[in-house]
């Protein structure tokens, strides 16, 4: 990694082979108890999330700093600085859950049709920097028992590695994470309209679909997040982007469907679903829409030549 510190010290870069468990369950789960004043700035490959359990400090997130206390729970996205301060007089314990989206893959695509889990998984890591949003999950006494009682089954679980531990502990994760959308929803109930004007709103949305393309998220979960109605929504939408909303995502997905097809050996129907497409003559048709060629003939004349036309240039045309 070239990222770096001010002063020139290298960012320490967290990796899954460090980590998790092994590529067919990338996962691992450990609480940790700090007495330091300070956890280094790192930035790391997977999904962390984050209970804290005792004590008190103060978190680093991409250069901001946010309190956070005993019953406090988050979620840190891939390749997010981020870093710990302990603040109180005594030591705070975190339980850490580490994982790649795949563990989860299916599971995942169902929980993406709940909206408040959209909202508390997907959405709020993107809007921390603003002072407008409650950045983390403040459990009530009776929710942060209930959850240390649960990662405290999963630690177990995975620690012992006994017949069917994997399957248990995607169980207790799926549970968790039904547990936290639920309370979110209840101390949630803002629109992003109701905070944020228009133009910002939008300019979310395209930020949020640039990062979760592959999410088979509805356009209804998103107008409900913006507090619009479907046709309001339909039209800022194409006012901001000058596209509609399906146009962008699928301009988003087939774009990185091209860098995979120039970079990768993957087969083709593989690379589809890779981007959120379930259908290969859906995936075809809307590729050859928007580059004039199939998956197959850019890969051919990526490799011929070495380059190819990109989303970029197309949008120009």
């Amino acid at each position: 990694m070239n990222d770096s510190l001010p002063g020139g010290i290298a960012m320490i870069y967290y990796t899954k082979e460090q980590f998790l468990e092994s590529p067919d369950f990338p996962f691992h789960i450990e609480p940790y108890e700090f007495h330091s004043n300070a956890i280094a700035p790192h930035k790391h490959e997977f999904i962390e999330c984050v209970f804290v359990a005792e004590g008190e400090g103060e978190h680093i997130y991409r250069g901001e700093t946010y309190p956070i206390a005993r019953g406090d729970f988050f979620v840190i996205e891939p390749q997010a600085e981020h870093g710990y301060r302990v603040t109180g007089s005594v030591p705070m314990v975190v339980y850490n859950i580490l994982f790649l989206p795949e563990l989860l893959e299916t599971e995942l695509r169902q929980l993406s049709q709940v909206t408040p889990f959209i909202r508390f998984f997907y959405l709020e890591p993107m809007l921390r920097v603003s002072s407008e949003f409650q950045y983390h999950l403040k459990l009530t006494v009776n929710e942060g028992l209930e959850t240390k009682f649960l990662l405290d089954r999963i630690v177990g679980e995975y620690g012992k590695k006994e017949l069917g531990y994997r399957l248990c502990v995607k169980a207790m994760l799926m549970e968790l994470f039904i547990s936290l959308s639920r309370w979110y929803e209840k101390r949630v109930s803002e629109p992003l309209s109701a905070v944020r004007d228009e133009k910002s709103v939008m300019a979310w949305v395209c930020e949020f679909m640039k990062l979760h393309y592959a999410q088979p998220i509805m356009m209804e979960q998103i107008y409900q997040m913006c507090g619009m109605s479907a046709a309001a929504f339909t039209a800022k939408f194409k006012q901001y982007a000058g596209k509609t909303f399906m146009e962008y995502r699928n301009e988003v997905r087939i774009g990185m469907a091209c860098e995979l097809l120039r970079g990768s050996g993957d087969k083709i129907i593989h690379i589809a679903q890779e981007v959120g497409f379930n259908d290969l003559s859906h995936f075809n048709k809307a590729f050859k829409q928007l580059t004039g060629k199939t998956p197959g003939q850019f890969r051919s004349a990526a490799r011929t030549t070495g380059k190819s036309s990109n989303l970029a240039t197309i949008s120009e045309d």
